[in-house]
């Protein structure tokens, strides 16, 4: 492993050196837009799981007092037997986190909330996360929905771990479902709140809205949980580590930190969530024959099954592979006996070295979880003593079954990404959301797998550092004739308690030889009614003097017009009353004509906008509808208050 960094490279290391060393204890500190040599587990942004976690674990009463064994009890948390000589942490002796804990952790009360972790296939952009649980909509067995309380990247909070987020609430119970009363979770969807939710892919950020999927109940057999992607890279220390305040379990347990430089090899172990022994032990660096198995084939065909830690394994002629060890568990040093407390997060790293042919024979993982074999639980398990006098009668999370899946190679960090603003958000091209900025050079080379780092500035002289190419600040020409616009979104901060407005901020581009303007106007409901703030007439699109009262109400709103240069790119930012829904309005200033985005309004009766994904849209200034490839104008916006 060789990382070389160039003169570029400063602003980014004081940035990811200033975060690591953030001491505060609020799990906000992690949205920051840092993703650092982040792993890509598919080819799509997608859910992987979003399972129903465990019931009321977060937030305990009297958790951290003398009596906090008959705490957990008295709450149903398991509790766990350990020798008092060990002076075991209280993360040693139970998966639940105390009321004062988790409350001060995410500045609200949190009282026996239930959790759910929200496994991607790509890392989130954590500067799009909202704390609130606002991005997600969770539906329950009983139809109803729910927002989580609160939604974070702990444990998972190192810069190149982010891939899955937390959420916690009240999503249900461990009553049997079929039974009177039960209530769980069926499914989870990432919807729009106005700031929507980013995840970083190959190409730069993606829109997450939209995203579902089905939730499993851990409290039913079958559903323990379950490796979702085995990724094998050559060792790399890029992005290991996060801010100590909320990490500190996280800090210094890579491969190299244990390994030194037998860490050649890293073969990450993503899960569906946690894994322990029993819900509250934790994985310990030689555990590897206590739970996995490596699968390889020879070029001749045979199958080799490596079980051992530290065993060299000849795979045919191809040479040989060891297996050093696991990773991303507790720091360095810690003393691995009962007490010992790793960083209980959703990756799992087997350490390798040997040859690269022999390494390249690895096929599959397999956790037997029987037969010799450990399960592992999710944080929700019974412990180890779930019969003792007095423990919490259950029910507990379930373990895992026998189950294997495939190793994906990723030898040449193709499918590793970095993506992290250090003065501040930068200007995005509003149709890809791009980050857009001229190339001042390459910051780091990972010479081993070829992975590079970009330093480049953006046109507000804000430096940002991908692992893709940016976008140029010349305005994104799509091609023409779409036949099918779609609906686009309106700004609706009806229920938005600001007193000092909202801010609407975001992108915007211009594709024509028509220069335009960029209005808002105030709009009673979805389907573009408005009240003429001259006469009180209340008019739909379609009735006469409709675009004159729509005009009327953009006066009413303050520096409420935006200009741009053709074929260019530029930042906007305006601030508009709460308790209302917002529409745009397009001027033609070169043929005096207006468009709205309701086609009953516009004078030839045409569609002239389409969305362009979550809080995006374009459209076309012209009578007819022009050439409909909707890039004369492209908005991309988000709100804040």
């Amino acid at each position: 492993m060789a990382l070389v960094y160039s003169e570029w490279a400063a602003p980014l290391l004081d940035t990811i050196n200033a975060d690591i060393a953030n001491a505060s204890t609020l799990a906000s500190s992690l949205l920051t837009p840092i993703v650092y040599g982040a792993d890509l587990f598919d080819d799509d942004a997608k859910f992987l799981t979003g399972n129903f976690g465990f019931d009321g674990y977060m937030g305990v009463p009297r958790l951290m007092g003398a009596n906090a064994k008959q705490a957990a009890a008295e709450f149903n948390v398991a509790w766990q037997t350990l020798d008092p000589a060990l002076n075991p942490s209280l993360r040693a002796l139970t998966s639940a986190a105390s009321l004062v804990g988790a409350s001060g952790t995410y500045a609200t009360r949190l009282l026996l909330a239930d959790t759910m972790p929200l496994v991607f296939s790509f890392p989130v952009l954590p500067s799009s996360l909202d704390a609130d649980g606002s991005d997600f909509e969770v539906t329950l067995s009983n139809g109803t929905t729910v927002t989580p309380q609160i939604a974070g990247l702990l444990p998972n909070l190192e810069h190149n771990e982010r891939q899955t987020v937390v959420i916690d609430g009240d999503f249900g119970n461990r009553i049997t479902p079929g039974s009177p009363g039960a209530r769980y979770p069926i499914s989870v969807a990432i919807v729009n709140d106005g700031t929507p939710l980013q995840m970083i892919g190959r190409s730069g950020p993606v829109n997450a809205v939209g995203l579902s999927i089905d939730s499993s109940n851990s409290y039913v057999a079958g559903n323990g949980p379950r490796l979702v992607s085995a990724k094998l890279n050559q060792y790399s220390d890029l992005g290991e580590g996060g801010p100590v305040g909320v990490g500190a379990a996280s800090q210094h347990n890579s491969g190299s930190d244990l390994y030194g430089d037998q860490a050649q090899y890293r073969l990450r172990l993503y899960t569906s969530a946690g894994f322990s022994p029993d819900g509250i032990a934790s994985l310990m660096p030689d555990d590897f024959s206590r739970f996995f198995q490596l699968e390889a084939t020879t070029q001749s065909g045979e199958s080799i099954t490596i079980t051992e830690t530290g065993v060299s394994y000849a795979i045919g002629n191809q040479g040989t592979l060891t297996v050093v060890g696991l990773a991303d568990l507790a720091p360095a040093g810690t003393p691995v006996n009962a007490a010992y407390v790793e960083d209980h997060d959703n990756y799992y790293d087997v350490i390798l070295e040997g040859d690269l042919n022999a390494i390249k024979a690895l096929s599959a993982v397999r956790m037997p979880s029987g037969n010799g074999y450990s399960a592992v639980y999710n944080p929700g398990g019974p412990g180890n003593s779930p019969d003792a006098p007095g423990a919490a009668p259950g029910p507990f999370t379930v373990p895992c079954q026998d189950h294997s899946i495939p190793i994906s190679f990723d030898l040449d960090g193709a499918r590793q990404v970095t993506f992290v603003e250090t003065d501040g958000a930068v200007l995005r091209n509003p149709w890809n959301l791009r980050p857009v900025g001229d190339l001042l050079g390459t910051a780091v080379k990972d010479t081993m797998t070829g992975q590079t780092i970009l330093a480049y500035l953006d046109p507000q002289d804000r430096r940002f550092f991908s692992s893709f190419e940016a976008s140029s600040s010349t305005a994104t020409d799509l091609p023409g004739q779409r036949t099918q616009p779609s609906a686009i979104d309106l700004i609706d901060i009806r229920e938005v308690d600001a007193p000092s407005g909202v801010t609407v901020s975001g992108s915007f581009s211009r594709s024509a030889a028509d220069d335009s303007v960029l209005q808002w106007y105030s709009v009673f409901d979805d389907e573009g009614t408005v009240v003429d703030p001259l006469s009180g007439s209340i008019l739909k699109p379609s009735e006469p003097g409709y675009a004159e009262a729509a005009a009327r109400r953009a006066d009413l709103i303050s520096d409420n017009n935006l200009e741009l240069i053709n074929s260019k790119i530029a930042p906007f930012s305006i601030t508009l009353e709460s308790g209302a829904i917002y529409a745009p309005l397009v001027i033609n200033q070169t043929r005096s004509e207006r468009y709205f985005a309701f086609a009953a309004a516009n004078s030839d009766k045409l569609g002239h906008f389409t969305g362009f994904g979550a809080n995006g849209w374009g459209m076309e200034d012209g009578y007819g509808g022009g050439d409909r490839d909707y890039d004369d104008l492209i908005v991309r916006f988000s709100l804040g208050v």
